[in-house]
């Protein structure tokens, strides 16, 4: 029978709900044994030495160093040019985190060049770790198809992560049997890896239900949220912001990468039904990626329909502040991907809009905290966004429900119950 743990995090049965719970769940547990994670999330080196990583990696990484004392990243070293949004990686004098060098992967030849030093890399920085953590997708290929043999090879204890979906559910393959090959790799890769785990987090449960074939007590599913906790609106401000709301025109919002299977083409072939009905509503997007200059275009030739193509805002307080400015924001995702706007949004009282697929269905509780629509029809989402745009108490009265679902899901308290998990498998505990 599967329970929800003191945070809404959903675990397999009643024994692990009460194991991942500790004394005061502000603490972490500490794990003290060789940690290695395994990714192609590069690291950039400037001319000092100096490491940078992504603003978001870095935030996540570090989370990682409240409850491990003996770290381990194995990823590939860059070059620091002039990329943006790059924050400085202190090393802790301690020593509790070493970063093993991957070769660089600039293009799928290289990678195929690369190759015997990545598995030469993999095979020594494994034999010197006891818990190897790595996942089951990546670009150019998966490292998890060389690190999780490698692992499981070595007598190594090995975690397994589900973050995202690879080539499953993609609507619309160009190569039919280039995807249904690569498709079928990757669904045996992944179910040896996850069969094979001593532990596995899935991002939501049908994850962990097509996926997971080992024992199932190894199995748990921990929502990837990314938002602290100082991010999400305490109820007074944002009641106070939807006084102001509920009086002004209703505004919806997409954000997100602007590619086809977030559904940025259904979107748009709403937005022309509605223009095409007269109805005006107003839409913003802002992202990069293949799909923009559609949505540039789009923007152009709607003129009942409002839409504006924004440029990107920096992920942070900027970002809430700009999401707080609206009613409800549009997820029309394909994929059974867990986009984290759904976790922005919420902590901003702001409702969604989204597909109702295997990753966001769990979090929205249709008419309560958001609309949920059948994925990829253009019709349905047409007549949602139509009555959403009439309805700005409703939509407040969501916006103040779904704040109420993520008050508590931070980040940190994701790796707070990570934590607590790992060193009930893996090695005793201490409280930090």
């Amino acid at each position: 029978m599967q329970r929800r743990d003191y945070r809404g995090f959903e675990l397999m049965n009643e024994t692990d709900c009460r194991a991942a719970r500790s004394p005061d769940r502000q603490d972490f547990a500490i794990l003290n044994r060789p940690y290695l994670m395994v990714t192609f999330i590069p690291v950039y080196k400037d001319e000092d030495g100096g490491l940078w990583l992504e603003h978001s990696w870095h935030h996540d990484l570090t989370q990682h160093l409240n409850y491990l004392t003996d770290f381990r990243l194995c990823a590939p070293v860059l070059p620091k040019d002039n990329q943006p949004g790059l924050v400085r990686l202190d090393l802790p004098q301690d020593g509790r985190l070493r970063v093993l060098p991957l070769p660089a992967q600039s293009s799928k030849l290289a990678a195929l060049r690369s190759l015997p030093k990545v598995v030469s890399a993999l095979w020594r920085a494994i034999g010197d770790a006891e818990l190897v953590h790595c996942g089951v997708i990546g670009w150019p290929y998966p490292l998890g198809w060389i690190a999780n043999p490698i692992a499981v090879l070595r007598g190594k204890a090995l975690l397994v992560v589900i973050e995202s979906s690879w080539l499953r559910n993609n609507p619309e393959p160009k190569e039919p049997w280039r995807f249904a090959l690569l498709n079928a790799v990757s669904n045996s890769v992944a179910h040896w890896s996850c069969k094979h785990a001593d532990v596995a987090f899935y991002t939501h449960s049908a994850y962990r239900d097509t996926l997971h074939v080992g024992d199932p007590a190894t199995g748990y599913v921990t929502p990837a949220i990314w938002i602290n906790d100082e991010d999400i609106l305490d109820d007074v401000a944002a009641r106070r912001l939807w006084s102001r709301k509920v009086s002004e025109p209703v505004r919806l919002l997409l954000a997100g990468r602007l590619i086809a299977d977030k559904g940025i083409d259904v979107l748009l072939a709403a937005l022309r039904l509605l223009e095409q009905r007269g109805v005006k509503v107003q839409v913003d997007i802002i992202g990069v990626g293949e799909r923009r200059n559609a949505c540039l275009k789009a923007a152009e030739e709607l003129r009942a329909v409002s839409l504006s193509v924004l440029d990107p805002v920096p992920y942070g307080e900027a970002f809430f502040k700009l999401v707080q400015r609206y009613h409800a924001v549009l997820i029309p995702n394909l994929t059974d991907e867990q986009p984290r706007i759904l976790f922005d949004a919420s902590a901003q009282a702001v409702p969604a809009i989204a597909s109702d697929t295997a990753g966001l269905r769990p979090h929205i509780v249709h008419d309560r905290s958001g609309l949920l629509v059948p994925p990829g029809d253009p019709t349905a989402l047409a007549s949602v966004i139509e009555r959403a745009s009439s309805q700005a108490p409703k939509l407040g009265i969501m916006g103040m429900g779904a704040l109420s679902s993520v008050r508590g899901n931070s980040h940190a308290e994701m790796h707070r119950l990570r934590s607590h998990i790992l060193v009930k498998h893996f090695g005793s505990s201490s409280v930090r």
